[in-house]
C-alpha cells in the first residue's frame, strides 16, 4: 500500500532550492511546519536524498521562485502571542474611560483578579483547560466574569491593573515548578506585562500541549483534585465532557498514526533484513532475532542530541534519543550525556564540568529552558564561540521570539545580572570586595550571599572559582526555595565576569 504523501509538488521544489542554498533542515522545516501537518528533520532528509516518493524527478525552485516564496512569507509571518500591538488590540476604550477586554472571556481568554503562588489554583486551573483545547491568554488584572465594583456595578472582563508586583517578580522557574508540581504533562507557559488604559496587566500565554490531556497529578481536594482533566469552554474553565474528552484522545491518537507513518514508510522500503528498532526502555536494538550492544567507548563517538533539537552540525554523526543514555560501565557519568534541564545547567557551570556538547546547552536555554537567568557564557566559551556565535546559537533554536530576544539582550549587555542589593546584601558585597569570603549557613543567608554577588564589579578580590565555590554551597541550601532565583542571577553575574567574550 502506498502511503499518502502530504506534501505537494510545489513544496517539494521549494524545499530542494533551500538546500541548494545550504539552509539547515531546522531553517526549512519554519517555512513548512503546521499544526496539522508537521514536516520534521527526517523528511527533509529523505527529499535532499530522493527517497521520498517522487522527489528526485522534481526539479528544484528558481532563484526567483524561492524569493518570491521568502518574501511572502515574510510578509504573512504572525506576530509573536507576546506582542504588545497584538496583545492591546484585544482591548478596547469605554465612555467612562475604562477599558476591557472587548469580545469577553472566550474559549481562549480567561480573566483573572490576581496572580499568587500561595493559591496558584486559579491559574494552574486555566493554564491546563487553554492547554487541553487550543491554547490562549490568561490575563492578570482583569476582572472575572460576573465582579462587581464597590457600587455594586457590572465589571466583567473590566481592566483593574494588578495590585502588587508578584507577577512581574516571580521567577518563572518557581511558575514552571508549580505547574509541574500539578500537572503531568506540563503545559508550556510564556508571559509578559503591558499597560492598558494606564494600569498593568500580567499575561499568561498558554500553548496547546501536543500531548494532551493536560492532567492533575496532585491538588487540594477542592479546586483541583487528583485525575482532574480540565478544558476550556467559552467563559469557563471546567472539568472535561465525556465527548470532548473522546474527541481529545481521538484527535491524539490520529496525529500520533500521522507521525509514525514516515518511519513505516521508511521502514518498509528498507525491509527487515536492513532495518533495527531501538527500544528506548531497555537501550537494545533490536531486529526480532538478534540484540545490538554499543561498545561504551563508542558511544563517546556519538552526539546524543535533546529530543525536539535534531540537527545537521558539521557532518557528524548524530544519535536523536529520548532521554538517559549511559555505558554500563559508566552509569554515574551525566556531564556530558543525559537530559539538559535548568538545575543541570547551572550546577554544570558552578562546578565548571567538561561537556561534550555545549552548544546544546544554549540551545535548550532558547528552546525549552524556564529560568529568566542561566549562564550561557561558559557554554559558549567551551563550544569555542564568541559573542556573535553565541548570539547566532540562540537565535537558531527553537524557543518563542520573546524568550530568544531575552538572551541575547543579556549576551549583548556585559553587565546585565549585575544588581546593587541594599540591606544586609550590601553589607556582604562590601565584604566580599575586601576578599572576605561570608559562609551562608541557612536559606536565608545564602539568598543574602547570592545577591550581595551580583553587585560585584570584577574579580579582583575573590577569584572566579572562590565565587563558583561560594554560590555552589549557596546552592545546595537554595535547591527548590523560590531564592534560587537570586542564586541563578549571582550564576550570571560570575558568567559574565569570567567569560566577557569579547564584549
Amino acid at each position: 500500500m502506498m502511503v499518502k504523501r502530504s506534501i505537494t509538488d510545489e513544496e517539494i521544489a521549494l524545499i530542494k532550492a533551500m538546500l541548494a542554498q545550504g539552509m539547515k533542515n531546522s531553517a526549512i522545516q519554519f517555512h513548512f511546519n503546521r499544526p496539522d501537518r508537521p514536516v520534521n528533520s527526517g523528511r527533509i532528509t529523505t527529499i535532499r536524498d530522493g527517497t521520498y516518493s517522487n522527489s528526485a524527478s522534481i526539479e528544484a525552485a528558481t532563484e526567483a521562485e524561492l524569493n518570491r516564496f521568502l518574501t511572502k512569507r515574510a510578509g504573512s509571518h504572525p506576530a509573536s502571542p507576546l506582542d504588545g500591538s497584538v496583545i492591546n488590540a484585544m482591548f478596547e476604550s469605554l465612555p467612562n474611560g475604562s477599558w476591557r477586554l472587548k469580545d469577553g472571556e472566550s474559549d481562549d481568554r480567561e480573566c483573572k483578579a490576581n496572580f499568587g503562588l500561595t493559591h496558584a489554583h486559579h491559574w494552574v486551573k486555566a493554564a491546563a483547560a487553554l492547554a487541553n483545547n487550543r491554547g490562549g491568554y490568561i490575563f492578570i488584572g482583569v476582572a472575572d466574569k460576573g465582579a462587581k465594583g464597590p457600587a455594586g456595578e457590572d465589571l466583567s472582563d473590566i481592566v483593574i491593573g494588578m495590585a502588587g508586583c508578584e507577577f512581574e517578580n516571580v521567577d518563572a522557574a518557581d511558575i514552571t515548578n508549580k505547574l509541574k508540581s500539578l500537572l503531568e504533562p506540563t503545559p508550556r507557559v510564556s508571559r509578559t506585562t503591558i499597560e492598558v488604559g494606564g494600569k498593568r496587566v500580567g499575561v499568561f500565554h498558554v500553548e496547546r500541549h501536543p500531548g494532551r490531556p493536560v492532567i492533575a497529578t496532585n491538588g487540594d481536594g477542592k479546586n483541583i483534585r487528583e485525575g482532574d482533566i480540565f478544558y476550556r469552554y467559552p467563559g469557563q474553565s471546567r472539568r472535561i465532557s465525556y465527548g470532548d474528552l473522546r474527541a481529545l484522545l481521538d484527535d491524539r491518537d490520529t496525529q500520533a498514526r500521522r507521525d509514525i507513518l514516515p518511519q513505516v514508510e521508511r521502514l518498509l522500503e528498507l525491509g527487515p533484513q536492513r532495518a533495527l528498532l531501538a527500544d528506548l526502555a531497555t537501550g537494545e536494538l533490536l531486529d526480532g532475532r538478534t540484540t545490538i550492544t554499543i561498545d561504551p567507548k563508542l558511544i563517546e563517538q556519538i552526539n546524543f542530541i535533546r529530543e525536539g533539537s535534531f540537527d545537521e552540525v558539521d557532518g557528524a554523526p548524530a544519535l536523536r534519543l529520548v532521554g538517559q543514555v549511559v555505558a554500563a560501565s559508566d552509569p554515574g557519568d551525566i556531564s556530558s550525556r543525559g537530559a539538559i534541564t535548568d538545575d543541570t545547567l547551572l550546577k554544570n557551570f558552578l562546578k565548571q564540568e567538561t561537556i561534550s556538547q555545549p552548544r546544546e546547552y544554549i540551545r535548550y536555554a532558547a528552546g525549552a529552558g524556564h529560568a529568566s537567568w542561566l549562564p550561557l557564557r561558559y557554554f559558549a566559551h567551551r563550544g569555542g564561540l564568541d559573542l556573535a556565535g553565541a548570539i547566532a546559537a540562540v537565535k537558531e533554536a527553537d524557543g518563542t521570539s520573546s524568550r530568544k530576544q531575552a538572551l541575547v539582550a543579556k549576551l549583548q549587555n556585559p553587565t546585565a545580572a549585575h544588581n546593587n542589593f541594599p540591606g544586609s546584601p550590601k553589607t556582604i558585597e562590601a565584604k566580599l570586595k575586601l576578599g572576605e569570603v561570608v559562609e551562608p549557613t541557612d536559606v536565608k543567608s545564602a539568598s543574602q550571599v547570592a545577591q550581595a554577588v551580583c553587585g560585584l564589579d570584577d574579580l579582583e578580590a575573590l577569584s572566579g572559582p572562590v565565587l563558583l565555590g561560594l554560590l555552589e554551597r549557596c546552592r545546595t541550601l537554595l535547591s527548590g526555595q523560590p531564592a534560587m532565583s537570586h542564586l541563578r542571577r549571582a550564576a550570571c553575574r560570575v558568567d559574565e565576569l569570567m567569560y566577557p567574550l569579547g564584549s
